[in-house]
């Protein structure tokens, strides 16, 4: 067929936008009040975001009466399913008891001393509101604990939304430089020039290069802050010993190895990556799975480290410069931490792993069957109840694999299985989704058959 000849493609929005009126007149409103009409710049997407009233179980349901089994879960919070009796009774209670006070409150206490219980590195830990305040403020406690500045980080990964985090998650291959070798790069405007001389990214998975780069660095590098398995850009697994190697690395050069499991933390297990993976880090960060659904996040490691943050004595104000500061008017608030606690107490009480994880290999090996069935380029990569569909058939086991994939394609297939009423995450490549307690082997393979139908959909188009 010539250039000339070539058929206009489908509008795989036209659906989407017949069944969401009311969504697409309240994002006219929301847009007068918000930048984007959004609440965080990932809930927007093209034409416009659905806004949800509504969620139970594995449903959620829209402004305009639509219902979609839900696999976003929240970007991963929801890890028992929408309203779980027991995180809202225990929220219900606590919004009875007590509000936030500024004072200490034993439900918060009790809340981190299951952390320590179920998380084996963390020896004593403090809690934050999201995630970017938890390795924003691990990032901190381990810089004071070594008294170097630099920190390294993986490229394409996320850890928060703060300036030392934006750092290399995204940008062009040419402003990315060389694979073995990263330049810093900012994600996004208004962060410092001066933020990026203290970043250093390394290529995950690539053992070679990321010894060289940190022995480089060594003298000046506090940390290493790392996912675990890189969910940000989809899902990234570690190969051939990676942990391992980096978790000796820095233990020989004196870095302090930080284990970002906002993600990944009591999502892929009561004692989350790292017990799965059996590696010992020496700060943990984490949030999302940990409140069930609520504001909940945390870091904590080894008691020494977190010592830092324990200020001087009363009468010791010349030496106000001695600890690393951490505060939050939130933190620890009684009920988010009854949310936790609640949520913990479930997960760590049997059963729900092996439900999720079960799922899990049935949605993700469904998708994969689903994808070459129809004749489609498709990697889908998880682990447990986590995982992404990549448009692609190029391996995906560094983050520059990732680029391989096509990212309308998959916006496009989001948008088919969204109408027929399906939340594979959200329209982004580079996200991820999940199961949760309350799917059913019968709402799996329901979304198989639709995401069959979606790939269908858009094959041969790209």
């Amino acid at each position: 067929m010539s250039h000339g000849d070539k058929q206009q493609r489908p509008d795989h929005a036209a659906r989407f936008r017949e069944q969401t009126p009311e969504s697409r007149s309240f994002h006219e409103h929301a847009a007068s009040v918000t930048p984007l009409g959004v609440e965080s710049n990932v809930r927007s997407f093209e034409p416009y975001p659905f806004y949800t009233d509504r969620a139970e179980g594995s449903y959620i349901y829209d402004v305009d009466g639509n219902e979609y089994l839900d696999f976003l879960l929240a970007l991963g919070p929801i890890i028992l399913g929408h309203n779980h009796p027991a995180v809202v009774e225990a929220v219900q209670d606590m919004a009875e008891t007590l509000d936030v006070t500024a004072t200490p409150s034993p439900i918060s206490i009790e809340f981190m001393e299951k952390v320590v219980e179920m998380t084996p590195s963390i020896e004593t830990v403090r809690m934050a509101n999201s995630g970017t305040e938890a390795t924003m403020h691990a990032i901190r406690v381990a810089r004071s604990y070594t008294g170097k500045d630099k920190i390294a980080k993986p490229e394409g990964g996320y850890a928060g939304a703060h300036d030392y985090a934006l750092q290399s998650v995204y940008a062009s291959e040419e402003a990315m430089g060389p694979a073995d070798e990263p330049n810093t790069v900012s994600y996004g405007t208004g962060i410092p020039d001066a933020v990026q001389e203290t970043v250093v990214p390394i290529p995950f998975n690539d053992k070679e290069s990321t010894e060289k780069i940190l022995r480089k660095h060594a003298d000046d590098m506090a940390a290493v802050i790392i996912e675990p398995v890189m969910f940000s850009c989809g899902c990234l697994k570690p190969r051939d010993g990676y942990h391992e190697f980096l978790r000796e690395l820095t233990e020989e050069l004196g870095i302090v190895l930080i284990w970002d499991e906002v993600m990944t933390g009591f999502r892929l297990g009561p004692q989350s990556a790292q017990g799965r993976l059996d590696i010992m880090p020496d700060m943990t960060t984490f949030a999302k799975a940990a409140g069930g659904g609520y504001q909940v996040a945390g870091f904590g490691g080894k008691e020494e480290i977190m010592a830092e943050i324990i200020p001087p004595g009363k009468g010791e104000g010349e030496k106000w410069n001695t600890s690393a500061f951490h505060g939050g008017t939130y933190n620890g608030h009684p009920v988010a931490a009854a949310a936790g606690l609640a949520t913990l107490e479930v997960l760590d009480s049997g059963g729900v792993y092996e439900h999720i994880d079960r799922l899990g290999d049935r949605l993700f090996t469904g998708l994969q069957d689903a994808a070459d069935d129809v004749g489609l380029p498709v990697n889908v990569q998880h682990i447990g109840s986590m995982g992404q569909v990549y448009m692609t058939d190029h391996d995906i086991h560094r983050y520059r694999d990732t680029w391989h994939a096509n990212g309308d394609q998959f916006a496009d297939w989001w948008l088919e299985a969204a109408a027929d009423g399906v939340l594979f995450g959200n329209p982004m490549q580079g996200e991820r989704f999940f199961t949760t307690l309350t799917h059913t082997e019968e709402e799996i393979d329901h979304a198989i058959e639709v995401a069959e139908d979606a790939f269908r959909a858009v094959n041969h188009e790209y």
